[in-house]
């Protein structure tokens, strides 16, 4: 029975930038044409397989060890892989990836092949942030409302405290809006 094919657009819909093989012996990675270019890699290359220090060499520096640690162990032990860690900056900006997938071991036990499929986080996570965003700039809002009140009820020590709590979410009440100094004249 052929198995179907699943609709390039359902793919880019769910981040889905590619699949991957992994042949733990010979230490390469065998990448599909849109996961190899978001890595900034030649797709025909990759096609081929390229080094796991190839692949590695696109990992961002800070995610480097902790990716080829963790390839080699799950290599060394089989199952399933899953492994976020952001790219170089490249011709795709750094991206933040998702490689899921499983380590297969053939009939004798040995560690064998791994394949799986690389997602894109990166708008994920923009998302998120944006979203973020809009949350501290509600609280600034309402922040704002409340020192408002404070004032129209000239209650300092309750302003002060409005001021603390737009410091913690990260608003800085403008110099207009503060407190004046205790001891200040007019």
């Amino acid at each position: 029975m052929a198995q179907a094919q699943i609709p390039q657009a359902m793919l880019d819909a769910s981040g889905v930038v590619g699949a991957w093989t992994h042949d733990h012996w010979r230490g390469s990675l065998v990448l599909s044409a849109p996961f190899a270019a978001l890595l900034g890699l030649d797709p025909e290359a990759a096609a081929a397989g390229v080094p796991l220090a190839t692949f590695l060499d696109r990992t961002h520096p800070e995610d480097r060890a902790r990716i080829e640690s963790y390839l080699h162990a799950v290599g060394e032990h089989g199952g399933p892989l899953e492994a976020e860690f952001r790219t170089r900056d490249g011709r795709a900006g750094m991206r933040k990836v998702l490689m899921r997938g499983r380590i297969e071991r053939d009939p004798s036990g040995r560690t064998g092949q791994g394949r799986g499929i690389a997602i894109d986080l990166t708008e994920n996570r923009m998302v998120d942030l944006h979203r973020s965003e809009h949350l501290v700039n509600r609280m600034a809002e309402h922040a704002i409302a409340l020192r408002s009140l404070a004032e129209a009820m000239r209650r300092p020590a309750l302003i002060g405290r409005v001021d603390e709590l737009m410091t913690q979410i990260g608003f800085e009440p403008p110099r207009s809006l503060r407190a004046p100094e205790a001891g200040a004249r007019h």
